[in-house]
């Protein structure tokens, strides 16, 4: 987007995407899409002129302002626009009934467990074949305790990405709540320190130790 919207003063105008993601938002988000992101840029401009009913989770009135004064000068209607002003931690809870969503963007916070959270809110509010981007996730602190779930579960498929981003389908509906045992891809229950050793020394030897052990008693 040629002269993006100028949010983030701090970063000379504003922190964007790649022009990868970009495109692929526009491949995959429909005028009139139920979409929300967190964080703010120009993805929010963009959902805004798609006329998305879109909300923007942002804890920064200021920031709303920028979009909005960026669209109207363009003449780009802002009203399926709607901000929240609060952490994603704070906001997305209140969010949880207010129905199914098409399209979500996780770019707001980048500090662990930020990422988790907004994925855990959002995800659970996914339709069955809605579309999450998370992006930065070349990022430990965006992906720790995401990627191995995702790379596992059967619930998601990734469908695009690149080193900077990652767009994932939702194969089903509803709560992404679940119990441990329902989780076998990620792995079974902690063993115990000494477990852990016991179970790196190869057979052979250990079959030698046990023996040297029963001669010793």
């Amino acid at each position: 987007m040629a002269n993006p919207p100028q949010v983030h003063p701090a970063a000379g105008g504003v922190w964007g995407a790649t022009r990868d993601l970009y495109q692929f938002m526009a491949d995959h988000v429909e005028p009139g899409a139920r979409t929300i992101e967190t964080g703010c840029g120009t993805s929010t401009a963009l959902f805004g002129a798609w006329g998305c009913e879109h909300l923007c989770v942002v804890p920064d009135p200021n920031q709303e302002k920028a979009i909005r004064s960026y669209l109207a000068e363009r003449d780009h209607l802002d009203n399926r626009l709607s901000f929240d002003i609060r952490t994603s931690d704070v906001a997305l809870p209140t969010h949880v009934n207010d129905g199914p969503l098409d399209f979500a963007l996780i770019d707001g916070c980048h500090g662990f467990p930020a990422a988790l959270i907004d994925w855990y809110y959002i995800g659970s509010r996914l339709r069955r074949g809605g579309v999450i981007v998370l992006d930065d996730v070349q990022l430990a602190q965006v992906t720790l305790g995401l990627s191995t779930y995702l790379a596992g579960s059967p619930r998601w498929r990734k469908i695009s990405g690149t080193d900077k981003w990652e767009a994932w389908e939702k194969l089903d509906g509803g709560s992404l709540a679940e119990e441990w045992n329902v989780q076998p891809f990620v792995g079974g229950p902690a063993r115990s320190l000494r477990g852990r050793l016991i179970a790196a020394i190869p057979p052979s030897l250990r079959s030698q130790l046990a023996a040297v052990k029963r001669r010793i008693r």
